[in-house]
């Protein structure tokens, strides 16, 4: 069974706040643009932890919205709410060379 993915955003004044649910994959799309065409603010922090699955596809979709998160919206991008996985799944990735981890 798919577990299909969403985002709940949360607006603050210097910060946009992106919870993700579900697993992150090809399906994640759409959802991951939206992120991108709703941020605004000069921090942009995405929540992991209600994600559970991140495949190839997922990463590349997640790779490619926070390099566009970065150059055109100019933000600082955070990530927080990672499992052990997912963590080793981006450093050996390349995520955090983009965005960095804080404790949510």
């Amino acid at each position: 069974m798919h577990q299909n993915f969403h985002v709940h955003h949360q607006q603050a004044q210097q910060c946009d706040s992106f919870l993700l649910h579900g697993i992150i994959d090809a399906h994640a799309d759409q959802h991951l643009e939206e992120v991108v065409r709703l941020a605004s603010a000069p921090t942009v922090q995405l929540d992991f932890s209600g994600v559970g699955r991140i495949n190839s596809m997922g990463i590349a979709l997640l790779l490619r919205s926070i390099k566009t998160l970065k150059h055109e919206k100019q933000a600082e991008v955070q990530i927080s709410g990672l499992n052990q996985i997912n963590s080793m799944l981006f450093k050996m990735t390349g995520i955090f060379l983009m965005a960095r981890e804080v404790n949510a």
